[in-house]
């Protein structure tokens, strides 16, 4: 089955393998991807990786259209230094695919592309252009040549002045400047941006995402206790202004945060409709090309780049002290802002507009109702005339898609809210293979998966490990050699799911972790998982019993609700592991949250429930002191 056009913003035209053309609904299709076993992963393909901002430099103007001119094509395939027909090849493959990562070749396993020098030679030769040549002083290519030379001959190896020439000459232009002149002058010279963009042609071209403090105070979920203030993740597609996804929750900005306001922007909003009872047409979905944010360490750190090379997804960080480069985000952060400011619980900006309004007495949402809240803001906005585009941001992206005689460009990638998708989005952390498995966070986590490279740790250095932000007890972990390990697997065995050696570790979200190894280092204890599952257990506990007395503890009770619902909608998907111990595929399923309520505990038979003694049971102590007071 093949899609061959859409019928409009939910429904596709596909054809089948028989020829029969017929309409399918994108719910439908999803649904069944759903069920589907799915990759869990690609086999990393660096060099063809390392292409792909080249190739979309050339074709970028290309994309959009049905047909291109030869000397359209010509002057793409000139500037990558490619023949034509490799030109007209690559966007044969974006066509076919819908891909970007596809429009460079892939590598070919040996000859052409794949290095021929020794990994020991290539590792000297990084080093000296590091250290000798992208430096403030810079060195001359003879400099370059004699002191690799001279490094090479120390380590027994050889390599061609040839070789050495090629190699320095594709080094960017961009990267001596910076490394001789400094980032103003690089950013002048090779990055020069406006404070607008006249550029951005199509939706997802360019979306641009932000964290801000929501000025309104909420209450507790059982509406007893103000908990202060949430934070807001908000991303903005700039050519239609349409907000792109949003996360609303009470932990401060973070890879977690960020990662769910992506995975939010990229999937369907018909979950976000369904969970508040919103009926609305919010069509927008997909994979951004670029991706701007400004410097803050969840956009800048390896856990978001390794996210945006996976999805193909360019990360452009704004300069610091220059807002004009965040625009459009800015603007629209300042304009939910001044919706909330007629909400009850409104904080104001000032001390004096504090002590005014008085948000501790009038405050009335709880997270979920702010959430909700916050969500028909967004869908007002998109139904009210955009000065900046002169009509409404909704009517700006379908309009780019379907005009009065049908479809006019093709539809944004479906991606399907599973585990294997959300997985991508988890944080990231890297860490060695050691005898007793993989250490976080002083957790140690083993499987039977894991006995090849166990054995052969000492061949790989430290290998990525996604963790689950709402349950510590399992990561995922990414086979760095998997061929070598069995030549007859395909890409889906790449990560493999691992769990917590202690079998009976409480569930609990990072946050929580990190709290209580906190508390350990408070009590001198030493930070093992006996210690850190008994202090977890211990405040879960404490959260319970405590929640109605105290501001902090009712804000950790909303928290952590919050993290159970979030960890619920990532564990509706099964995520296939090959155990290679027997060579079968097995679904492991993350544990769904258990919530042990009054209701859940047993309750004693009682032989007379009208007796005295009977009705003098059911009372307890406290009650008994309240009626005698």
């Amino acid at each position: 089955m093949r899609v061959i056009g859409a019928r409009d913003m939910d429904t596709l035209v596909v054809a089948s393998v028989e020829g029969e053309i017929f309409n399918a609904p994108i719910k439908e299709l999803e649904a069944e991807a759903a069920h589907a076993k799915v990759k869990d992963g690609v086999t990393v393909d660096p060099i063809r990786a390392s292409k792909i901002d080249a190739y979309l430099s050339a074709f970028g103007p290309l994309l959009d259209k049905d047909r291109n001119t030869k000397a359209s094509v010509q002057q793409a395939a000139d500037s990558l230094g490619i023949s034509i027909s490799s030109a007209y090849k690559a966007l044969a493959r974006y066509r076919e695919t819908g891909r970007t990562d596809h429009l460079p070749p892939p590598t070919r396993p040996g000859g052409r592309g794949k290095p021929r020098i020794n990994h020991r030679a290539q590792q000297i030769i990084e080093e000296v252009i590091e250290k000798v040549v992208l430096t403030r002083q810079g060195a001359s290519p003879r400099k370059f040549y004699r002191e690799v030379k001279s490094r090479l001959e120390n380590a027994g190896l050889q390599v061609s002045q040839s070789t050495l020439a090629d190699r320095l000459s594709r080094i960017p232009e961009y990267r001596f400047t910076k490394a001789r002149k400094g980032y103003n002058e690089t950013r002048k010279t090779h990055d020069p941006i406006l404070d607008h963009y006249p550029d951005v042609r199509r939706p997802l071209e360019v979306v641009q995402i932000d964290h801000w403090k929501a000025d309104i105070e909420i209450l507790s979920e059982d509406r007893t206790e103000v908990i202060g203030r949430v934070w807001i993740t908000l991303a903005i597609d700039v050519f239609s202004r349409m907000v792109f996804g949003m996360h609303v929750g009470l932990d401060a900005p973070s890879t977690m945060t960020f990662g769910m306001a992506m995975i939010n922007g990229m999937t369907s909003k018909d979950a976000v409709a369904s969970e508040h009872g919103i009926e609305w047409d919010n069509p927008i979905r997909g994979k951004p090309v670029r991706l701007e944010a400004d410097n803050a360490g969840e956009f800048t750190g390896k856990s978001a780049r390794a996210s945006a090379q996976h999805f193909g997804i360019r990360l452009k960080w704004r300069p610091i002290g220059q807002p004009q480069y965040g625009a459009h985000i800015e603007r629209l952060n300042g304009t939910l802002a001044t919706r909330f400011k007629d909400l009850p619980g409104a904080t104001g900006a000032t001390a004096d507009e504090r002590k005014q309004l008085r948000p501790e007495m009038t405050a009335a949402f709880t997270l979920q109702d702010v959430t909700k809240h916050a969500w028909l803001m967004v869908d007002e906005y998109h139904n009210e005339v955009h000065t900046g585009i002169g009509k409404t941001p909704l009517e700006k992206f379908k309009g780019y898609f379907f005009g009065p005689h049908g479809q006019r460009h093709r539809l944004p990638p479906v991606y399907v809210d599973n585990l294997q998708f959300r997985m991508h989005w988890f944080p990231l952390v890297t860490r060695t293979i050691q005898r007793y498995g993989i250490r976080i966070d002083h957790l140690d986590y083993y499987s039977p998966a894991l006995r090849w490279l166990v054995r052969n740790r000492k061949n790989y250095g430290a290998i990525e490990v996604r963790r689950h932000p709402f349950d510590v007890r399992v990561i995922y972990v990414r086979h760095p050699d998997r061929k070598t390990e069995s030549p007859d697997s395909d890409d889906s065995d790449e990560w493999i799911a691992v769990h917590v050696r202690q079998l009976n570790f409480p569930l609990a979200s990072i946050y929580e972790l990190q709290q209580a190894r906190r508390e350990a280092l408070r009590r001198s204890r030493e930070r093992t998982p006996e210690v850190l599952a008994k202090i977890i257990t211990e405040q879960q506990k404490h959260i319970e019993e405590a929640k109605k007395k105290t501001k902090t503890a009712q804000r950790e009770a909303a928290r952590k609700m919050h993290h159970d619902r979030m960890r619920a909608s990532a564990s509706t998907a099964s995520f296939p592991v090959v155990d290679t111990a027997t060579g079968r595929d097995s679904i492991q399923t993350p544990p769904a949250p258990k919530h042990l309520g009054p209701a859940a505990q047993p309750v004693a038979p009682k032989s007379d429930e009208g007796s005295l003694a009977a009705i003098l049971a059911d009372i307890s102590d406290e009650e008994l002191d309240e009626v005698f007071e």
